[in-house]
């Protein structure tokens, strides 16, 4: 059974999760890759796109679909494959080796973001945990 079941579910956890993210001194890193990301999800359907803000208070907005803008980074996968990367438990080379992940866009600059994402994978687990969802982290 995938655990989202339907797109306003993944908009809202994946959304908000990424939403909490912008708060956060890792936030500042994301915007140093240098341009818009884009997740584009599968079962369910659904877009959410990082936006750099420059001089604004928080580094990066995120938008729900699809934008004018083109995307530096593309990163297409499941419902399923997000939610367990962003708890830490697939590795980001393994998972694009495997095709779970598929990317588009200079990747190189994505890659400087890895040593980093430790930090950010508590705050997803965080974040289910004060939303009701701590049956997901099982």
């Amino acid at each position: 059974m995938a655990r989202f079941e339907s797109t306003e579910q993944l908009e809202e956890v994946l959304g908000g999760f990424f939403d909490r993210v912008t708060f956060t001194p890792q936030a500042h890193l994301i915007h140093q890759v240098g341009g818009i990301i884009d997740f584009v999800y599968h079962r369910p359907e659904a877009r959410l796109r990082w936006i750099p803000t420059p001089g604004a208070a928080q580094p990066f907005a995120v938008e729900k679909g699809v934008g004018a803008a083109l995307p530096l980074l593309v990163f297409e996968q499941d419902g399923d494959t997000a939610h367990r990367f962003w708890l830490g438990r697939l590795n980001l080379q393994d998972a694009l080796a495997r095709q779970l992940v598929r990317a588009r866009g200079p990747l190189s600059r994505a890659m400087k973001l890895i040593p980093n994402l430790d930090d950010v994978y508590p705050i997803y687990a965080a974040f289910l945990r004060e939303t009701g969802r701590e049956s997901w982290l099982e």
